[in-house]
């Protein structure tokens, strides 16, 4: 799954951070399979211990409980897979979807806040939401992630490091001075040296 982000980059352009949806956002898919498990391994243990009449059946019962635990297994897996994200020194994209394939870019340059959501559930199992706010008052909203505050961390110090290499660049240098505004040359005891007129006037006297 993460080969559409690596096909997406540019040249020169790096990824910094790879993330991905948290377990919680397959909650119910869990859960389901837990319960299937629970339910076929006790229709398996009664069939071999109890109830003679009717082994064939909770034998039956316990194996298919324990498949269809399996196939939602899976599908949790699939469905959390589908949704990925990444940071790279240049955008923030993000993949959605399994057949059909969504990809949403943002460039780290257009991003001007990055928000942070997270209810107190949400912290105990380390999970949340990150919220990038653009220019013109666009957002994006990535539910569910792992890691959540380490996501925010990453993103506010890749939007950082360009405006800190434009502040950095050495400035324009500045322009010879230009001969009119050197000196006039003085004599050796100091005083400025005369004016061709005034030599003139001094060798006729």
């Amino acid at each position: 799954m993460a080969n559409y982000i690596k096909q997406s980059l540019e040249d020169g352009e790096q990824i910094i951070f790879k993330g991905r949806l948290h377990w919680s956002s397959i909650f119910r898919y869990l859960f389901f399979s837990t319960v299937f498990t629970l339910g076929g391994f006790v229709c398996l243990w009664l069939a071999y211990n109890n109830y003679e009449g009717q082994q064939q059946k909770l034998f039956i019962a316990g194996i298919a409980l324990l498949v269809l635990a399996f196939f939602t297994w899976v599908l949790g897996r699939i469905i959390r897979t589908r949704s990925e994200f990444a940071v790279t020194n240049t955008r923030f994209v993000q993949k959605d979807g399994i057949f059909n394939i969504k990809m949403t870019e943002i460039p780290l340059t257009r991003i001007e806040t990055v928000n942070f959501y997270q209810s107190l559930w949400q912290r105990i199992i380390g999970t949340g939401c990150v919220e990038m706010v653009g220019s013109g008052g666009t957002s994006h909203q990535v539910h569910c992630i792992e890691h959540p505050m380490t996501v925010r961390k990453i993103i506010v110090s890749s939007i950082k490091k360009p405006q800190n290499a434009t502040s950095s660049s050495p400035s324009s240098p500045s322009s010879p001075s230009s001969p009119s505004s050197l000196s006039s040359p003085s004599s050796p005891s100091g005083n400025p040296s005369p004016s061709l007129n005034e030599t003139t006037q001094n060798d006729e006297n």
